[in-house]
């Protein structure tokens, strides 16, 4: 239909109009208008032909009324004209090449919306991403940092940044000679990783930095002498770091101590134990969980990744057996590493080295066990959460917000549970277990609970606040810290080959990667 057409049947729509008449359509020879007031002096209009079935014209009407409505204040004529562009666009979602589609007010306002929850997913995960860039760093250097210091302490050489081995007496682990016939490519590191990873004063005065030593100068400093040379101090740091991770990193295969953030703006602090508090042998237990869930209560995505790992630092204890206790109830995917007797962790629980003659290396991170969990079973979450937002119809939203612990043998801690808010607008808890923050930065309402155990497995907030979307309160993040793995498993003895018994120390940590409700 050409648009001359079209204005002239709007133009001729208010000359047809009777005055003080009770229905709401006129009929020409071909043509019938529909109509409905939807404010002072402005009336939506539906022109259709008179074959059409009237009632399913009105029906088509209301939504149109409703819909402008739902945009805009119908009493403003300039707010209608300004929010133009919108109605137009819900025009077209409604009516589609002259015939309705089918849609309703809910639908058309997700459509209006333009909101996606996999890409609200996806914006968490690369944020995610980079918050454990920065972390893994971090993490990196402290770690090769307390290595140093514990080389120093000991009074060996210089800490291997190989795989598994480098440790004396026919270590077959990787990281030394085998036979005494072969050397790996970790023996003959770049000078730069050697020099920085020494722990001697030898070390320190590595070729490597020696160019970087210079006379004294008469003269004033160039200006942003002092901030330049520590920027670049700090770049050749990380490279080093970098480059020995990845030298790491390809010897075993697999990162066994590496530390996630949780998906939120701060990130979940990992337990860790101060050094002088370590054993002789030191056992990590750590775990990631990913939980993600509809807003109806199904569950989209479950998974639970772990690791074992052994710390040795004494000598005499560097030929070592560790016998656990495992409980699988979640059918898990276990690995040994390739020099771990596998055999012998099936038949009797003991994490023991194939070649009697070995040795684990010393100062080393060493993942000697891993698992995964993989399950799409709701009663397997650890914690549930379940989020319930309600237009009242008069302008807010009562929402509620509740919890269960459903396996009662975790204890979570430092447990915040983030729900996104309108921007500016202010919420009235009225009822709240634990306590609670309005992050202003990050538009959340963080809901704080220090402690969920078997004790205090339940709990609920509840608050009202402006609005009238209820998808505008998802996704909901997650963050606890718990120090009992998911997959129950327990360390409970170290020992020598001859049967004594040799004092460890342990710690184990299960934090969410993402932990959210969609």
């Amino acid at each position: 239909m050409p648009r001359t057409r079209i204005e002239g049947l709007l133009a001729s729509f208010p000359k047809l109009m009777i005055p003080g008449q009770q229905h709401t359509t006129i009929e020409t020879e071909t043509i019938r208008y529909v109509y409905q007031p939807i404010g002072e002096e402005m009336y939506a209009v539906l022109i259709t032909s008179r074959q059409n079935n009237i009632v399913q014209d009105m029906d088509t009407l209301h939504l149109i009324a409703r819909a402008v409505a739902d945009i805009c204040d119908v009493n403003d004529q300039q707010g209608v004209i300004l929010r133009g562009f919108d109605i137009l666009t819900a025009f077209e979602e409604i009516i589609s090449q002259g015939s309705r589609d089918k849609i309703d007010l809910a639908k058309l306002r997700t459509i209006m919306e333009m909101e996606s929850h996999e890409e609200k997913i996806q914006d968490i995960i690369d944020r995610n991403k980079e918050r454990e860039a920065k972390q893994e760093l971090k993490r990196k250097a402290k770690m090769f940092d307390e290595q140093r210091r514990l080389a120093t302490k000991h009074g060996l050489a210089e800490p291997s940044f190989g795989g598994i081995g480098s440790g004396s007496g026919g270590s077959i682990l990787g990281g030394g000679r085998m036979g005494g016939s072969y050397e790996p490519l970790l023996s003959r590191e770049p000078e730069t990783i050697r020099s920085f990873a020494s722990a001697s004063p030898a070390a320190s005065s590595s070729p490597s930095f020696a160019s970087n030593v210079r006379g004294m100068k008469l003269g004033r400093k160039p200006k942003g002498a002092d901030v330049m040379g520590a920027m670049r101090n700090e770049i050749d740091l990380s490279q080093n770091l970098t480059e020995q991770l990845n030298i790491s990193e390809s010897t075993l295969g697999y990162n066994p101590s590496a530390v996630h953030a949780a998906p939120i703006a701060a990130a979940v602090a990992v337990p860790t134990m101060a050094l002088e508090d370590m054993k002789a042998v030191h056992v990590q237990i750590e775990e990631h969980i990913t939980a993600i869930v509809n807003r109806d209560g199904g569950l989209e995505q479950m998974e639970v990744k772990g690791d074992l790992s052994l710390i040795v630092t004494d000598e005499a204890c560097s030929v070592v057996k560790v016998g656990v206790v495992t409980n699988d109830s979640h059918n898990a995917q276990i690995k040994t590493h390739p020099k771990i007797d596998k055999k012998k962790f099936l038949s009797d629980s003991l994490i023991t080295l194939k070649d009697a003659s070995g040795s684990f290396p010393l100062s080393q991170a060493i993942g000697v066990l891993k698992w995964r969990i993989v399950s799409s079973n709701e009663d397997d979450i650890p914690l549930t959460i379940n989020c319930w937002p309600s237009p009242n119809g008069s302008g807010t939203v009562d929402v509620n917000i509740e919890y269960e612990l459903n396996d009662t043998r975790l204890e979570l801690d430092n447990v915040i549970v983030s729900i996104p808010i309108p921007h500016g607008a202010q919420p009235s808890v009225s009822d709240v277990d634990g306590a609670y923050d309005v992050n202003r930065t990050r538009g959340t309402l963080d809901w704080e609970i220090p402690t969920i155990d078997s004790s205090n497995k339940n709990g609920s907030l509840d608050f009202s606040i402006s609005g009238n979307d209820a998808g505008a309160f998802f996704p909901v993040v997650v963050s606890f810290v718990c120090k009992r793995p998911y997959y129950d498993i327990a360390v409970t003895s170290v020992t020598t080959p001859d049967g004594q018994e040799v004092d460890f120390s342990q710690i184990v940590s299960l934090v969410p990667d993402q932990y959210a409700v969609i």
